[in-house]
């Protein structure tokens, strides 16, 4: 069994989000994980979500045969932090982070 006392949180993000590994994905480290997001002009009665948000967008799944994460200006409620971080690791980079060549 491993001891989980070994471990720090900033260490394990850092190893999932590879932060300190050669910044893979430097990207990750701009979203965000909102736990009790409530969109702009929700109902009064509406319950919160958990969301991923990065550049202004938000992450959602889309099932089908190009089944996927990717981002677009509604996002799906991943339900705790936790399944947000492990759809966030799988996500590809946000349109707006993506450098274009000349």
């Amino acid at each position: 069994m491993i001891d989980p006392a070994l471990f720090t949180v900033t260490d394990l993000l850092a190893a999932m989000l590879d932060d300190r590994h050669g910044n893979v994905d430097p990207w990750r480290k701009d979203a965000e994980i909102l736990p009790a997001y409530r969109a702009p002009f929700a109902k009064p009665g509406d319950p919160t979500r958990c969301i991923v948000r990065c550049g202004g967008m938000f992450l959602r799944y889309s099932v089908g045969c190009r089944s996927g994460h990717l981002w677009d200006i509604y996002g799906d409620d991943y339900l705790t932090p936790a399944y947000a971080l492990l759809a966030l690791c799988e996500a590809p980079p946000p349109p707006s982070m993506l450098k274009v060549r000349s």
